[in-house]
């Protein structure tokens, strides 16, 4: 009887995460495979040594990447406006600690994705993909 419970337990712990998912899947955002390797080192990252020091790739994600120090960590965001279809003015631009959209004027932080200038409750936040920093190399993929 203990066994029934613990995979029925298992079960609906699946049904939760794939559930969850299938939410948190961004409309707007298709799914792209890159990956990319920086090294810090070089002259055109040295932002990236300084904590809240952000710099824009062309290159990676859909319509580049964001790439953002925190506390030494590097985030790498996706630099399409996240509540935006691909399109002239979804690129998104760094302003200070921030992100902006010039479709919607929205607003996002670089430290954790968020929205910050809009009330809308289905909003979607900044898309986050893997980064791995070690030693003066950043590893970026999806």
């Amino acid at each position: 009887m203990r066994i029934r419970k613990i995979i029925a337990l298992l079960f609906f712990l699946f049904i939760i995460s794939c559930t969850k998912n299938e939410i948190n899947k961004n409309p707007y955002l298709h799914e792209v495979s890159f990956e990319k390797v920086i090294n810090l080192n070089l002259p055109q990252y040295d932002n990236l040594n300084y904590n809240g020091g952000a710099i824009y790739l062309n290159s990676g994600g859909i319509k580049g990447l964001i790439l953002f120090n925190f506390s030494n960590q590097i985030f790498a965001w996706e630099a399409s406006c996240p509540n935006q279809y691909p399109s002239s003015c979804s690129t998104m631009r760094i302003d200070g600690v921030q992100s902006v959209c010039d479709c919607d004027n929205y607003k996002y932080s670089l430290a954790t994705g968020q929205l910050l200038s809009s009330t809308e409750n289905d909003a979607y936040p900044m898309k986050l993909y893997f980064s791995e920093k070690n030693g003066n190399s950043v590893r970026i993929s999806n």
